[in-house]
């Protein structure tokens, strides 16, 4: 991000005129001689220790300057009429951070913003929520890289799993939900219907061996009517499933009942 220029506002080495008001603040600095407001640069103390330091115009911060708060956060950058707002960043006492781009004393626009933890959101910011498309690192492993809406990951996005797990699709509220692809390290792959994080609607499960389930979910299993392929016989097959579990063919049942077409639940029900 933009670097600020630095300037030594200290009371020592700033012009010594200053000012009490009616509640309880305190002003060092530069005033317009012509009307008596601040105007230049300046330091602002307030009752409650909190104080800005920085260029005022009009009687109000305006250009370059800190605020430093009573519990030891402080923000420094660009002001506008008394509010935050251009580049700036904002230093929480227990080490998160937020430094980009400010609109009437909200987060607005580029930002990136670090946790304590060392996980970190980079993108866009709408009125201090994340919105539009940002990249979310978590100190974990995981990734996200996708759309946001009122702070959450919503719409569609790409997300790694620590254990290199990866599922590219919709999302509602952190959730995998609608449509999308998830892909497992050892090769298995689902394409389908999410509702709520879970596999549910229609949705084709393919195995590295060749096998493959294609059918309807419900709550993360097998549940309804659905397809089996067998790729050492080359055939499809029609069956009822409720729950994960295999009821019954539909078709050539009596052929293939010694054979083993379930799908084992601890592979597919992940």
């Amino acid at each position: 991000m933009k670097e600020y220029p630095k300037e030594d506002l200290t009371e020592k080495n700033i012009i010594k005129p200053h000012k009490l008001y009616e509640d309880g603040s305190i002003y060092y600095g530069e005033f317009n001689p012509s009307n008596d407001i601040r105007s230049g640069r300046g330091i602002l103390i307030k009752k409650d220790k909190s104080k800005y330091e920085g260029q005022w115009k009009s009687d109000k911060p305006n250009g370059i300057g800190k605020l430093t708060y009573q519990n030891g956060d402080y923000y420094f950058g660009s002001w506008k009429n008394g509010n935050v707002e251009g580049k700036g960043i904002f230093v929480h006492l227990n080490g998160s951070t937020y430094d980009g781009n400010w609109k009437n004393n909200f987060q607005n626009g580029q930002g990136i913003e670090t946790f304590p933890d060392g996980s970190e959101y980079k993108g866009n910011f709408e009125m201090g929520i994340k919105k539009g498309f940002g990249i979310f690192k978590w100190k974990n492993g995981a990734y996200y890289e996708g759309e946001f809406e009122n702070d959450m990951i919503n719409g569609k996005g790409k997300y790694i799993f620590p254990d290199g797990k990866k599922y590219d699709g919709q999302w509602k509220n952190n959730k995998m939900d609608g449509n999308g692809r998830f892909e497992w390290p050892d090769g298995r792959i689902y394409e389908g219907e999410y509702n709520e994080g879970k596999k549910e609607g229609f949705g084709i499960y393919s195995f590295p061996d060749g096998r493959i389930y294609k059918g309807m979910w419900k709550n993360g299993k097998q549940d309804g009517e659905g397809m089996f392929f067998i790729p050492d016989k080359k055939i499809w097959k029609k069956g009822i499933w409720d729950k994960g579990k295999r009821i019954k063919w539909i078709e050539m049942e009596e052929e293939y009942k010694d054979n083993n077409e379930n799908i084992e639940e601890n592979d597919i029900n992940e």
